[in-house]
């Protein structure tokens, strides 16, 4: 059991490594820019209000969301098991050390490597926010511990704010393919593997429907908050949606809308929940909505 952990979790870096590099093209286009508006217009409701505060990014990436936090004024940790997604994160860091508006900022990054099954290399009650984003928690090796040591790190009162992906959405993929052998394991399970052409970066993937990924974060000592599907709207499938003027705009209002559904999330690709470590008995009530005034 231990050989194939280790094995998943190497194709996992395996496959994260060769793609930083190039990671950022990837995902810019206009469909990628509605995607992250939507994410932080959902985030920014979770913000500490003490910019003095103690914040992760879980799984960074080339540290898109780390960026933002720290360039709202967070002194920010960026966390990823990929050396080569760190790599990214140091050239941009390095980058701010030249800009006198960001110099500042950037001194207050610490970047660090490690699975996001194993953050015993941070210490405890530590963190008043904790993101992980990219689905970090459906990628690595085992769900529940990951929420186990997000748990760990979090102040009483901390948030985590974490995608994964929805399992009633990948549905159509598995109905495309024509296997139904492939598609009663899926259904049964929630697993399928990262679809890379090398045999040997492809991992597992834990997929969610909105109210087993509750379930378990309530199993391990969260409050759910908040969580949304994104994005609900299929707008990645044409292109063309994007050639109308103010498209993203119009677009995040009408996911606006939609997600007062609570049930428009079963649609979406991902889901994207805001948990809570619960405070303990005696601590005061702690406010669910932290906004900030101004980022």
């Amino acid at each position: 059991m231990s050989r194939n952990k280790n094995k998943n979790t190497e194709s996992n870096r395996r496959y994260h490594d060769r793609v930083a590099a190039r990671y950022d093209s990837i995902y810019d286009d206009a469909y990628w820019e509605f995607h992250d508006r939507i994410t932080w217009n959902h985030l920014k409701a979770f913000l500490p209000r003490d910019t003095s505060a103690f914040v992760m990014d879980l799984g960074c990436g080339t540290g898109k969301w780390g960026l933002k936090l720290l360039k709202v004024g967070y002194p920010t940790t960026f966390c990823d098991l990929s050396t080569n997604m760190l790599l990214e994160v140091h050239k941009k860091l390095e980058d701010w050390k030249g800009q006198p508006d960001l110099s500042g900022k950037a001194a207050r990054a610490t970047v660090q490597q490690a699975d996001a099954i194993d953050l015993r290399a941070f210490p405890a009650d530590h963190f008043d926010l904790i993101t992980a984003m990219g689905d970090v928690v459906s990628i690595c090796d085992d769900p529940g511990k990951c929420l186990s040591e997000v748990h760990r790190l979090l102040k009483p009162g901390g948030t985590f704010v974490f995608t994964v992906d929805n399992h009633l959405a990948a549905i159509d993929h598995f109905i495309t393919s024509g296997n139904l052998q492939a598609l009663t394991a899926f259904i049964r399970t929630g697993k399928t593997e990262w679809l890379t052409k090398n045999i040997d970066e492809r991992f597992r993937v834990k997929m969610f429907t909105p109210s087993q990924i509750d379930s378990l974060t309530r199993g391990k000592g969260f409050e759910i908050l908040s969580h949304i599907g994104k994005t609900v709207i299929p707008a990645r499938l044409n292109r063309k949606l994007f050639e109308v003027n103010n498209a993203v705009e119009t677009l995040v209002e009408l996911e606006t809308l939609l997600q007062r559904d609570p049930t428009a999330a079963s649609r979406a690709s991902h889901l994207q929940l805001a948990a809570m470590k619960k405070p303990e008995a005696s601590s005061q009530k702690v406010s669910i909505l932290r906004l900030i005034p101004n980022f």
